[in-house]
């Protein structure tokens, strides 16, 4: 039956993600529909965070390390973007990567988190806002916007950052006067005190968390 075809695919599946995540699996394949598909859903679940965790992973690792450290392979990045199937926008997407590579390392962490966040914006978006010059414009505005607004001292150089990466996603030279006035505002915009209180409250105990489960 196909019903069990599937379910002895989910179990495959759900032992290596047991392997990943050091949990135990349930060995028993579902029997029926609803457990089937609630099953599934938890695998996904699984698979989308573990997914994030990585991808943030590597944008670390992009933003901070130097020229001629030998970060992590463009093609490891791509495989965990939503743009990995479709070549036109898998290439903008290696575009982004391989120009961060090729920049010196980040050294001022508040502008690293913004270039951090632009990337980031590029690497997880849907291909069809990757390829729509308006589209990922906002998403990498928006997505700046949401990272507390850096001293002003480096905020030009996140600002600077920011418009590279858009060139690069665009195909253009330089951003235009208007999208570089939407940046300028995007990267000054002041944080939310109570917000800024629950992650720093929630980046403690995921910290306490993950140390419990020996990360």
């Amino acid at each position: 039956m196909r019903l069990d075809d599937l379910a002895v695919r989910l179990v495959a599946v759900e032992a290596k993600l047991a392997s990943l995540t050091g949990v135990i699996a349930n060995g028993d394949a579902p029997t029926n529909y609803d457990d089937l598909d609630a099953r599934l859903s938890v695998v996904e679940t699984t698979v989308d965070h573990l997914i994030a965790e990585k991808t943030q992973e590597h944008i670390e690792t992009i933003v901070l390390a130097s020229a001629d450290a030998g970060t992590v392979a463009i093609d490891a990045v791509i495989a965990l973007s939503p743009s990995a199937y479709v070549p036109e926008a898998a290439t903008i997407v290696a575009d982004v990567i391989a120009e961060q590579q090729a920049n010196d390392a980040v050294t001022d962490m508040q502008v690293a988190d913004i270039i951090a966040a632009a990337v980031s914006a590029v690497i997880t978006a849907e291909p069809e806002v990757v390829t729509d010059p308006v589209a990922i414009i906002q998403a990498i505005t928006d997505a700046v916007a949401e990272v507390p607004a850096p001293a002003p001292e480096v905020a030009q150089m996140a600002a600077d950052a920011v418009a590279d990466i858009i060139a690069t996603v665009t195909g253009v030279e330089e951003v235009s006067a208007e999208v570089h006035a939407s940046i300028v505002e995007a990267v000054a915009v002041q944080a939310d005190p109570a917000l800024d209180n629950i992650e720093h409250r929630l980046d403690a105990v995921e910290a306490k968390v993950d140390g419990l489960l020996g990360k």
